[in-house]
């Protein structure tokens, strides 16, 4: 009886949390489920299967498709105090800070983030992102956090994090992957019990973490730079086009070019180019409209024999393969 009470007790408080999704959420949605797990529904932009854990604590796993984030969310000041932990599975994720700052996360990073202070997106550079997502209504969920943690005052650690930048960005590593990476295998069995476990893990090693900051950020103008490259890049896929000129058309050295088109894209510039040839060629095959050969030399290879290794050591197979 008294378990019962609290399940209800959670599902009710947390119905403002799911409130606040209607207010970031510019595309239409719906909600399917009721109790503790819940589906939001983006249509083609893909879904937020959440689960509420602790009154003031909801769980989301995030597979979203989308280019351009303006066609799902809006920038809106939320009522709550509202606390966000991101961990990414695979995409990658951009936050603007402040001005002109702009910072991305991508596979097995952590970013732990105040809503209000950067919930500006930049975008979703690869057009996709997969993660899990825990929102915390800091103001509802620390005396409930109190229970398991005695020690660890949320509302501290959010006020904290107010006081520098309103994030921390961690990189991934070991410790990371073994508090979150069991998130995204469950038993159905027992996801409600082990999701509030992991939950209460997660913040007891919060607790005892002094987080510090050596992410590499971006200014909007680099960003934009790596924008007008990658126009660039794949605006003719059979031109031969260096870094020497791309670094002297925006008057940028090679080094920072490099470094800032890896952060936003997760890639060298080489190697995310020749990605982007076979996999615009797999689409191409897909169509049948053009024969290999052709398909070689609208893609960039100066010969079938050499697009056709390329093609097999990435894709797994051989274009002829492929087609059939």
């Amino acid at each position: 009886m008294f378990y019962m009470y609290c399940l209800y007790k959670n599902i009710c408080m947390n119905e403002n949390l799911y409130e606040l999704f209607g207010n970031v959420f510019i595309s239409d949605f719906n909600v399917d489920g009721e109790g503790f797990k819940k589906i939001i529904d983006l249509g083609k932009y893909g879904k937020l299967e959440t689960y509420s854990l602790f009154p003031g604590i909801v769980l989301a796993f995030i597979d979203i498709n989308v280019e351009n984030y303006s066609n799902v969310f809006i920038e809106n000041k939320l009522p709550s105090r509202l606390l966000e932990i991101n961990h990414c599975s695979s995409g990658r994720y951009a936050y603007t800070v402040g001005e002109d700052k702009v910072i991305y996360f991508g596979k097995g990073d952590l970013c732990i983030s105040i809503y209000d202070m950067t919930k500006t997106l930049a975008d979703f550079p690869l057009g996709f992102y997969n993660g899990v997502e825990f929102f915390i209504d800091i103001d509802i969920a620390n005396e409930h956090i109190k229970e398991f943690i005695p020690d660890f005052d949320v509302i501290e650690f959010y006020e904290e994090l107010e006081k520098s930048r309103g994030y921390v960005l961690v990189r991934s590593n070991e410790r990371i992957d073994h508090v979150i990476g069991e998130l995204y295998n469950v038993d159905e069995r027992i996801k409600e019990s082990y999701f509030k476990l992991k939950c209460v893990e997660l913040l007891l090693f919060f607790s005892i973490t002094n987080f510090t900051n050596d992410e590499f950020s971006l200014s909007k103008n680099q960003v934009q730079i790596v924008e007008n490259v990658k126009k660039d890049l794949i605006k003719d896929l059979d031109s031969k086009i260096t870094l020497d000129q791309l670094s002297n058309k925006y008057g940028i050295s090679k080094t920072s070019l490099k470094n800032s088109f890896k952060e936003v894209y997760g890639k060298p510039i080489i190697k995310w180019r020749k990605e982007y040839r076979l996999d615009y060629a797999c689409r191409l095959i897909g169509e049948g409209k053009y024969n290999i050969s052709e398909i070689s030399k609208m893609v960039g290879y100066s010969s079938p024999s050499k697009f056709s290794k390329a093609f097999k050591d990435y894709v797994g197979c051989t274009p002829s393969e492929y087609l059939h």
